[in-house]
């Protein structure tokens, strides 16, 4: 019995750092940063109750069921994210922003940028829509910290378009689509540039769009791994309940 209770507080200590780094990233009052606060609380409480609700069975069960589920859930979104589909002659490139500080591009959305730049460079005729608003104790838009990082990495200012007003995945897309429309008059060839363990969310919503994307993810940092698929599981099961 001294193995669930490790194997619940090393899940509630994994879950505390994914609610930090939420927290850090988008802020204490974020609905998905609460989800995993709620989340940290019952692993990390019942685990240290664990000796006096043993009995209640159902209730082990149940916990060590839903940390399964999201262990495997996690282990879906890595498999589908990894699935490079582009052609590199899509009509539009976008690219989801992920965070910044100080005017830098933090590390997810450095290398969410290093494969933009990398697909510019097969695809130099793509129109790139940076998308990315104000975020949490951000100081610049991350659309405006995103295209400079583009340009200083060759990629040309005239096949960039800002997309500043984004606070979430849905309003990217949503966004997006409306630059979109004033620049072309049919649905052009999508491809959406983002973290492997967040393409699944960003392709639902695009398609929730109209727009039949492809995809060209990119890496995460291995320090990052366990925090971000922790918290992209709670943010699809958001999407799932309310939709965005």
């Amino acid at each position: 019995m001294f193995s669930i209770k490790i194997f619940l507080f090393t899940a509630g200590i994994l879950s505390f750092a994914a609610t930090l780094r939420g927290a850090f990233i988008s802020g204490i009052h974020n609905n998905t940063t609460i989800f995993l606060f709620g989340i940290t609380c019952v692993l990390l409480g019942y685990g240290y109750f664990f000796d006096k609700l043993k009995k209640m069975k159902w209730l082990t069960a149940a916990i060590i069921a839903v940390t399964t589920i999201v262990v495997v859930f996690s282990i879906s979104l890595f498999i589908y994210g990894r699935q490079a589909n582009t052609n590199f002659t899509e009509e539009v490139a976008i690219v989801l922003g992920a965070g910044t500080r100080n005017g830098e591009a933090l590390s997810t959305l450095a290398r969410r940028l290093d494969a933009a730049v990398s697909y510019h460079r097969q695809n130099p005729e793509a129109l790139i829509i940076v998308s990315g608003g104000l975020g949490h104790r951000e100081t610049l838009l991350e659309a405006y910290v995103m295209a400079q990082y583009l340009i200083e990495h060759g990629v040309s200012p005239y096949r960039i378009i800002l997309e500043d007003s984004a606070y979430s995945t849905f309003t990217n897309m949503r966004y997006s689509k409306e630059i979109i429309n004033t620049h072309f008059n049919h649905m052009p060839s999508v491809v959406i540039i983002t973290s492997n363990f967040h393409m699944y969310r960003s392709v639902r919503f695009a398609r929730q769009m109209g727009m039949d994307a492809n995809m060209y993810p990119s890496t995460v940092p291995w320090y990052a791994i366990p925090f971000a698929y922790i918290r992209e599981v709670a943010s699809v099961i958001k999407m799932w309940i309310i939709g965005r």
